[in-house]
């Protein structure tokens, strides 16, 4: 396959993380993966580690935003069959 084209998953995640993409085209999927796999404190790794870590908490605070519009919107809901039913009156 030639590296003229780009594919849609490909802009997906360079927008989710262009480092991501970068060390994905540097070194390959399989070297990533042995990274990710390895543990100890390693100077090289470090950085990786930072990468997860980073990511981990990112999803988790877009977890607890999705959790706070649901609420929002539930709130907003029985407000506005509240004000329905005191109009009824």
């Amino acid at each position: 396959m030639s590296n003229k084209y780009i594919s849609a998953s490909e802009i997906n995640q360079y927008l989710y993380c262009p480092y991501q993409w970068y060390y994905e085209k540097k070194y390959g999927h399989k070297y990533i993966n042995e990274l990710r796999e390895k543990s100890g404190a390693k100077s090289e790794l470090s950085n990786f580690k930072k990468g997860i870590e980073y990511h981990e908490r990112y999803y988790r605070d877009i977890v607890h935003l999705r959790y706070k519009k649901i609420a929002l919107w539930i709130f907003i809901f029985l407000t506005l069959i509240a004000i329905g039913i005191g109009l009824l009156k």
